[in-house]
């Protein structure tokens, strides 16, 4: 299965949302490859997540989809509001970034 990892409505799946998190079917691996190319899809595989929103596409995150983003990439911490969940992505931007610039 192919994760999304930009949210998307599929036209080819009668216009379906698909949401970041969520597993698109690879029936058609042709449009999986096209997704792919285009930011919407990244092929499973045993590696740790990669970072596909910057700080500002997180913050507009609605709480549940922050929440669920923060689990999957393995971060645990305070996650009750939102300027701590948005305190916990920034440390995990400058980390994965390898420098000490929060601002991403």
């Amino acid at each position: 299965m192919a994760k999304v990892i930009q949210a998307f409505r599929e036209r080819y799946h009668n216009m379906k949302l698909y949401k970041i998190g969520d597993e698109y079917p690879e029936d058609d691996a042709d449009r999986v490859q096209y997704l792919t190319k285009q930011g919407f899809l990244n092929e499973e595989n045993d590696s740790e997540p990669s970072v596909s929103l910057n700080f500002e596409e997180f913050a507009v995150l609605p709480a549940p989809e922050q929440k669920k983003l923060l689990a999957d990439l393995g971060i645990e911490g305070d996650d009750g509001n939102a300027e701590k969940r948005e305190a916990l992505y920034s440390t995990y931007l400058a980390s994965v970034s390898g420098n000490g610039d929060s601002d991403a």
